[in-house]
């Protein structure tokens, strides 16, 4: 599926619902102002990171000049939720700070551009078809693994 020109967010919507049991009922629950069930498996592996190393991977990624795919950020949660190419969330297990969730697992989202239930879509590279390239796992694993190095160091020199 190519973006459409001009409706970037309305073309990742209709992706994202790919991994919804229902694509209707997930858009028709994101139209109504609600969030809606992703199933992780179906098209993209998850993993769930702690909100201020996963702010550290951010910076890390972008300082590299590497590729930053979509994401969901949840502020109450302290947390963020990175999409990943299928079938490679296992190879950050046992990274601290960082989740794979198993397949099967549903990750309540709201709709692309929307801020609902305290949580939100970060659509980087909206441009051509960057907008569907998930982050490579890899490229996470360095940066979140750099940047955790970096919040110890920051903390140690902190302490009295």
């Amino acid at each position: 599926m190519s973006p459409t020109p001009g409706r970037p967010v309305a073309t990742t919507a209709r992706w994202l619902c790919q991994a919804a049991p229902s694509a209707r009922k997930a858009l028709a629950q994101w139209e109504a102002g609600g969030t809606t069930p992703l199933t992780v498996g179906r098209h993209w592996d998850l993993v769930e990171i702690d909100f201020t190393l996963a702010t550290a991977a951010v910076t890390r990624l972008r300082d590299a000049d590497r590729h930053i795919g979509l994401y969901l950020m949840g502020g109450m949660e302290h947390a963020m939720w990175w999409l990943l190419p299928l079938g490679t969330a296992p190879r950050l297990t046992g990274v601290p700070g960082i989740r794979p969730r198993p397949r099967g697992s549903e990750l309540f989202a709201p709709p692309p551009g929307k801020y609902r239930g305290d949580r939100v879509w970060v659509l980087p590279g909206q441009d051509g078809d960057a907008w569907r390239t998930l982050t490579a796992p890899d490229d996470l694993r360095h940066a979140a693994e750099t940047g955790m190095r970096l919040l110890d160091r920051k903390a140690v020199t902190r302490c009295p």
